[in-house]
């Protein structure tokens, strides 16, 4: 997943997937943890140091020549090799294809997550999240929760977020594609629609992105459908995905742990209602706002929003 950091709506901590930031290279794998769909991957042998990494005993420097320069360090990505299930990078990167070959598609997802009060105490709030896509230059996102209603429009050449319940909008010209217009918002404004990164143009590359290690965990089942369910670690979440192992190929259900905040919140979105023939209307992609609605500044939307938590 993209970075270090999940798209969000502001103050929803939620993304790859689900959702995440990708920009960096699919990195190169390392020792790789065979295993057959059904089983446990093999652990590695007690006392062993992952593929790699290099032992040193305490204290000890290395001998360096006068006038030598002093060796470079070596970048945080290079120092740890990447493990990853063979199989898992396969049923990711097929998953990755499929969306990556439609040129559009809508989905519904069911949106839990986590809360933590300064106390420690856990909150747990739900949602459910409306979502379109179409590649040439469209996407849509409508989220209804407890935290109130948000929409957002995507078309090639603007964003538009609406909040009825202060009925203000604002809109930014945007990059004409859909992963750069994402990558602006984040940078600028520090959030993006939920989900978004299975949207992106490389959906593989970009849930892929900061994998440290993967691994198959087993056969499950979400809402009465088989899934593949894989596991994968990264420097500052966890996360899990379930892929439908059937006649789409699709997520079925992504759950992220921020394991480095406070609590360990946790992120889950059940995924349906997949629909790649239904075609999406023009209108759909078009910013629908009432007549008396306010437009102020994006800035200032997005820190209201946060504010209303």
């Amino acid at each position: 997943m993209r970075g270090t950091t999940l798209r969000q709506w502001p103050r929803i901590v939620i993304g790859v997937v689900l959702v995440m930031f990708f920009v960096a290279p699919f990195p190169t794998w390392g020792a790789a943890v065979e295993t057959t769909p059904g089983k446990q991957p093999a652990k590695p042998p007690a006392g062993t140091a992952p593929a790699g990494t290099a032992t040193q005993k305490p204290m000890e420097k290395p001998v360096e020549k006068a006038g030598a320069k002093p060796a470079a360090k070596p970048t945080e990505q290079s120092s740890m090799a990447t493990i990853i299930d063979p199989q898992v990078d396969k049923l990711l990167k097929e998953m990755g294809e499929y969306l990556k070959s439609a040129q559009q598609y809508t989905f519904q997802a069911d949106i839990t997550f986590d809360d933590v009060l300064p106390s420690g105490q856990k909150i747990q709030f739900g949602a459910t999240e409306d979502v379109a896509l179409r590649r040439s230059n469209g996407a849509y996102f409508e989220y209804r929760g407890d935290l109130g209603v948000k929409r957002f429009w995507y078309n090639g050449e603007t964003i538009t977020l609406y909040d009825p319940g202060a009925n203000w909008y604002a809109s930014e010209k945007v990059p004409a594609k859909f992963d750069d217009a994402m990558d602006l918002l984040m940078k600028e404004f520090g959030f993006a629609p939920p989900l978004a990164d299975l949207l992106s143009a490389d959906p593989y590359k970009v849930l892929a992105g900061k994998v440290q290690f993967g691994i198959y965990v087993g056969m499950g089942t979400v809402e009465g459908l088989r899934c593949y369910h894989l596991a994968f670690s990264e420097k500052y979440i966890d996360w899990q995905i379930w892929i439908e192992d059937g006649k789409m190929l699709v997520p079925r259900k992504i759950l992220i742990t921020y394991k480095t905040i406070p609590g360990a919140p946790q992120f889950t979105a059940v995924l349906s209602d997949w629909d790649f023939v239904t075609r999406v209307p023009d209108s759909l992609f078009s910013a629908a706002l009432p007549p008396d609605a306010e437009k102020i500044q994006f800035a200032k939307l997005a820190t209201s929003l946060d504010k209303k938590k």
